[in-house]
């Protein structure tokens, strides 16, 4: 069995599969696994996209940058996920985004023209897989419009509260920790560094919350 089966197991690509049914579609569809340093681009703009990506271990960050070199943080992937699904889905040519290494990481990558054809014998498994991948691809557009109602607030308190409620609810707790350090956080809700930092110690100082680095209380 491929050695990360753990990772295997706990990803939505696989729901309802078993670890020797991961194998067989594995081997099925063809595999490649790829080590990448912090930093290294796994997914460069404007090269095609053939591939769905899967982190097996460290962090990923999906980046938008415009002309004058401002990067903006469109999404970051963690152990288990999949990335690269909607541009290989849309056979884009020139990939809108660029994918680098947050942490060092391993990644699977499978050809995503081989999920989408059916078995000969049309098996259950591959039908399993393409019904899991048409619910990540749902799931990820939920996702894109719970960031677009950050983005929509008007002001950076808005956004700030809008994105930290959110992460409030998805731990299940007034206590809780984001992914993102300052900068990746402004980069994430796109507003300026010092601005954000300014509103943050304004909202500590109001009673609406508490922070040290990545760590926040919703007070209110």
């Amino acid at each position: 069995m491929f050695s990360y089966n753990r990772i295997l197991k706990k990803t939505k690509l696989f729901e309802y599969m078993t670890e020797q049914e991961i194998e067989s579609a594995l081997k099925c569809f063809g595999k490649k696994t790829v080590k990448f340093k912090r930093g290294d681009i796994i997914i460069d703009s404007a090269e095609p996209v053939k591939n769905i990506a899967l982190l097996l271990n460290g962090s990923v960050q999906i980046l938008r940058e415009d002309i004058e070199g401002n990067r903006a943080i469109i999404a970051q992937c963690y152990p288990s996920e999949v990335f690269a699904e909607a541009l290989a889905c849309a056979q884009v040519q020139k990939s809108p985004v660029t994918a680098t290494a947050a942490a060092d990481c391993e990644i699977l990558f499978i050809p995503f023209n081989k999920i989408m054809k059916f078995c000969p014998d049309s098996c259950r498994l591959h039908s399993q897989i393409i019904s899991n991948m048409l619910k990540i691809l749902a799931q990820k557009n939920i996702l894109l419009n719970a960031k677009i109602e950050h983005l929509s607030k008007r002001t950076i308190r808005e956004k700030l509260l809008s994105y930290l409620s959110g992460q409030s609810k998805k731990a299940g707790n007034k206590k809780f920790v984001i992914p993102f350090d300052r900068s990746e956080l402004a980069d994430f809700l796109f507003i300026d560094r010092s601005a954000m930092s300014r509103e943050l110690c304004k909202m500590r100082d109001d009673g609406i919350i508490e922070f040290d680095k990545n760590r926040f209380i919703l007070k209110k």
